[in-house]
């Protein structure tokens, strides 16, 4: 094949992509609800002992971390359980698929004692009351509520132009107005964290957390 045959095909597959993102952003349509306001519990929710139960948010938040810091142990061929400090199931995680299900109610006092353990893949069966939810989906509310010291997005997109790959696999219930205008923005051309935080006002650490989301869910990447 061609150099030009080469830059042809190139550019014919990058004409695909911003027509494919174009529909996904387009289908989005306008949110006017933010993910935290919509995850809290139902008022009678409660658990019998009295203790604080944690929001459908902070719970997600608190598996995303599990899975983002044992990410590079983390296999596909085998399901994981999430167990509290009591030994009780919380959650199971189905690497293969990206499922997980995670249990109504759970103390606000147990999330920083969440453990992640290997099963076998037949182990990965959940309860059927558990609610269903997805890897990507516990990532993002990671990112965006969770205690993370800013590791969560990689020094290079701090340095490096950035552009967007594809549209978050999320409900569009999760995503807000300020990351559809960080898409747009990066949909159109490519831009660095500072060109990024000047065009929307958003602040340094909003707009960290906000790329660290986009990032977890494999919506951007460098230039």
């Amino acid at each position: 094949m061609s150099r030009t045959d080469v830059q042809k095909a190139r550019q014919a597959e990058r004409e695909a992509l911003r027509q494919r993102i174009d529909a996904e952003l387009a289908d989005m349509g306008p949110i006017p609800l933010s993910s935290w306001m919509m995850a809290e519990p139902p008022a009678a929710a409660a658990l019998g002992d009295g203790r604080v139960p944690a929001t459908e948010v902070e719970l997600d938040a608190a598996l995303g971390a599990l899975i983002w810091r044992a990410r590079h142990e983390i296999q596909d061929s085998h399901s994981y359980h999430v167990i509290g400090p009591d030994g009780a199931l919380v959650a199971v995680l189905m690497p293969g698929t990206g499922d997980v299900a995670a249990r109504q109610l759970v103390g606000q006092d147990e999330l920083d004692l969440l453990e992640l353990h290997r099963r076998p893949v037949g182990a990965g069966k959940a309860p059927t009351d558990y609610r269903q939810t997805h890897t990507y989906a516990v990532l993002w509310r990671f990112a965006q509520f969770g205690e993370h010291d800013d590791e969560a997005l990689p020094l290079a997109y701090r340095r490096r132009p950035l552009r967007l790959h594809r549209a978050p696999p999320l409900d569009r219930s999760m995503v807000a107005g300020r990351h559809v205008k960080l898409m747009r923005l990066l949909h159109e051309k490519s831009h660095t964290f500072d060109e990024l935080q000047a065009h929307t006002g958003l602040s340094e650490h909003q707009l960290h957390r906000d790329l660290a989301a986009l990032h977890l869910v494999g919506s951007i990447v460098p230039a």
